[in-house]
């Protein structure tokens, strides 16, 4: 009995070449499907990027477009004061303050170790773990937070408004941006620390006028004392200050002042319409 056994015929090395090749297209074929499903898929919502807003532009319209407030009221808005060391810059970050108020000095003010470096700090703190340009880079690349910046020497605007310039050729801030001094002397204070108020607006007409100004003045409120509260001499002055400027202007002041001295405040906001 002869036994016959069945042999695949072999598909010699040219099949196999053709199989290998085949195969190869078929796995390039899916990983390239997967590539286009990756790169086409849409953004999630929260990347999408943010409508353009000029640093000049009205805060709470800004507030407004991103849906932080859902009129424009000034009451709405929320503000997170001295955000000036990394810590507390990190927690107002965190927060959900839609404004970060910050304080700029210059390093060493008034020593001998005195640099032309803005720091921010408030008096009578002239160090600080956080330079400007450090805070305003982690600020631009983290949050979408209005900025309110509030110089409490005159040797420190220069310099900062020179990193802002530069700064915003690089990349647009995108948010509105306060520029803040006491720039007259106010209610109950014996000795005038006031910044110089004719060299605090040559420099941001000069350096940075895409700008909202925010000029107050200096002011002393003592708890149990007699208090003092702004006059019409304090208002009007102030007025012959801001009547010429071409950008909007702000005026901070001290809420427990504000009922006494309303009437001279009413005539300051009636001269003008910004």
């Amino acid at each position: 009995m002869v036994s016959s056994q069945r042999r695949c015929p072999s598909i010699g090395a040219t099949g196999a070449a053709v199989i290998g090749v085949c195969v190869v297209a078929v796995i390039s074929m899916c990983i390239a499907l997967a590539v286009c499903l990756t790169v086409n898929r849409n953004p999630p919502q929260d990347s999408a990027p943010k409508p353009a807003f000029e640093t000049d532009g009205d805060l709470l319209e800004y507030l407004l477009n991103l849906g932080s407030i859902d009129r424009k009221d000034g009451l709405l808005v929320t503000w997170y004061h001295s955000a000036n060391k990394k810590s507390e810059l990190a927690a107002s970050l965190k927060s959900d303050a839609m404004v970060l108020e910050a304080d700029v000095n210059i390093e060493g003010h008034n020593t001998r170790n005195e640099t032309d470096k803005p720091i921010m700090a408030h008096p009578p703190t002239i160090y600080s773990d956080n330079s400007f340009q450090e805070w305003l880079d982690v600020v631009l690349n983290s949050s979408s937070k209005g900025i309110k910046l509030d110089f409490k020497s005159i040797k420190a605007v220069g310099p900062s408004l020179d990193i802002l310039l530069k700064k915003s050729s690089e990349v647009k801030l995108n948010r509105p941006l306060w520029l803040n001094a006491d720039i007259l002397m106010g209610p109950n204070v014996p000795i005038n620390t006031a910044v110089n108020a004719s060299l605090f607006l040559s420099l941001i007409q000069e350096k940075y006028p895409n700008c909202t100004l925010s000029l107050g003045w200096t002011t002393l409120y003592l708890f149990l004392f007699p208090n003092k509260t702004y006059t019409q001499k304090m208002i009007q002055k102030m007025h012959s200050i801001v009547g010429t400027l071409p950008q909007r202007v702000t005026f901070p002041v001290r809420a427990v002042m504000v009922r006494l001295a309303w009437p001279h405040f009413s005539w300051l906001l009636a001269q003008s319409d910004r």
